[in-house]
């Protein structure tokens, strides 16, 4: 039986942007996966008063998350909201 040895990933977060949310500040960031030489994977984590959502391997495009971000943040999307809104971006 053969196993395979599971490597250490390095996740890299970039602040994107802050928005006000009701007078609370909501932090976007964008969150950078290296699987491999040749690919990167990307996600999101949303932070606002006390409250983070990390969602990762959302996507492989580049211009993608970078659409997504935009959208969350034009809607001041909060931590509690974050997963909803990528579930629907995802279905589209």
């Amino acid at each position: 039986m053969a196993y395979r040895q599971e490597e250490e990933i390095e996740v890299r977060a970039f602040l994107v942007g802050r928005r006000p949310c009701r007078g609370v500040p909501v932090d976007y960031f964008l969150l950078v996966e290296e699987r491999d030489t040749f690919w990167e994977h990307y996600g999101i984590r949303v932070e606002s008063g006390g409250e983070r959502a990390e969602i990762q391997h959302i996507t492989v495009s580049w211009a993608g998350i970078l659409s997504l971000l935009s959208k969350l943040m034009q809607g001041g999307v909060t931590p509690v909201a974050a997963r909803y809104i990528v579930e629907d971006w995802l279905l589209e």
